[in-house]
């Protein structure tokens, strides 16, 4: 769609375990601005999404200022295979894309011709070495097939499958500091958490934090004050870490419990986030990370971004696509959510 010199964009979409975040630009040139968004429930949380629950999504969506049928979708980070490992440099005359793809297959025991592959070297380190890292990512082709599939029956045409890491460094990409600095990027799921460290507009290093994402903690509240998963996840966002008196009907004594919860579980991943800044900084002498850049539903907790800060020492930021993009609109009610940010970056998508 074309209007007045501007651009609609793909639309990008994040199936989530809770929601579905979905997200269109308009764009001009070089520049873009937010045209569309939004966040929607899921039918069924937790499950494999289904044709009927895009068909709903897809009727949605044509009411809500979306235009067109063409997608980006975020792969399911489920049955992705990943890996990072030493290749021979581009000198020595060894195939490296054919040696990523054997060593990938041979990591998850798969055959090398039965997934799609993107693959990236850090930026040198400096220090002098016979081979060179490697990072790679392979989507499956069945599963691949099977997901696209789904959009496909439901009316969308799927012009490519990203993967979640590639659009958060995408969306972020302003804000990510001039290397030789480091910038890190958090996304803090329900089901999941994940740190990004970025040099410049490249992937140096991935970790999955186990058991750090917010149901853990929410199921820790649900049976502490006998409350239901939805009370929980209201709970975890509104009280936050943030030392006010508006805390509504809650109790302050309990309001204490909640927030030494939050304390204890943020803690464990503030461990781990050093304990990675200090690998990179190992592996990447220099400046080390400078900024961290936190997305993902955990990134709306209040308070949280000056907490880390505390801690860390470094800025901190929850980024939200208004962070990011002008909007188009000023009745985007979710263009503040960290949730959505990951969608913009899908949207954002131009075949790199």
């Amino acid at each position: 769609m074309k209007n007045k010199g501007k651009t609609r964009s793909v639309i990008g979409i994040d199936v989530g375990t809770r929601s579905i975040k979905v997200a269109q630009l308009l764009t001009s040139g070089d520049q873009s601005q937010i045209a569309a968004l939004s966040m929607l429930p899921r039918t069924n949380e937790g499950d494999g999404i289904d044709t009927e629950e895009i068909r709903r999504i897809k009727r949605i969506l044509a009411r809500q200022g979306f235009h067109g049928d063409e997608i980006v979708l975020a792969a399911p980070e489920k049955g992705l295979l990943q890996g990072v490992f030493d290749v021979p440099p581009k000198v020595s005359g060894a195939p490296m894309v054919q040696i990523a793809r054997m060593e990938l297959s041979r990591i998850h025991n798969v055959a090398p011709d039965s997934f799609e592959m993107v693959c990236w070297k850090p930026p040198a380190s400096g220090k002098p070495k016979s081979t060179t890292q490697t990072l790679a990512v392979g989507c499956p082709h069945e599963a691949a097939e099977a997901y696209i599939d789904l959009f496909e029956n439901a009316g969308f045409t799927v012009s490519a499958l990203d993967v979640r890491i590639a659009a958060a460094t995408r969306a972020c990409q302003t804000l990510i500091v001039p290397p030789p600095a480091l910038t890190s990027i958090l996304d803090i799921g329900w089901e999941s958490t994940k740190l990004l460290l970025v040099s410049g507009n490249t992937i140096i290093y991935e970790r999955s934090f186990r058991n750090k994402c917010l149901a853990k903690l929410r199921g820790q509240l649900c049976p502490t004050f006998d409350i239901t998963e939805e009370a929980a996840d209201q709970v975890i966002s509104a009280i936050g870490f943030e030392a006010d008196d508006e805390t509504g009907e809650i109790d302050r004594a309990s309001v204490e419990v909640i927030r030494r919860m939050l304390r204890k579980h943020f803690d464990m991943m503030l461990e781990e986030l050093e304990a990675s800044f200090d690998y990179a900084h190992y592996q990447h002498p220099g400046e080390g990370a400078k900024r961290l850049l936190l997305i993902g539903g955990g990134a709306n907790i209040s308070g949280l971004s000056n907490y880390f800060r505390n801690i860390l020492g470094v800025e901190v930021r929850a980024i939200a696509p208004r962070d990011i993009l002008e909007n188009g609109s000023e009745t985007l009610t979710h263009a503040g959510h960290p949730a959505t940010t990951v969608a913009v970056g899908l949207a954002m998508f131009k075949g790199d």
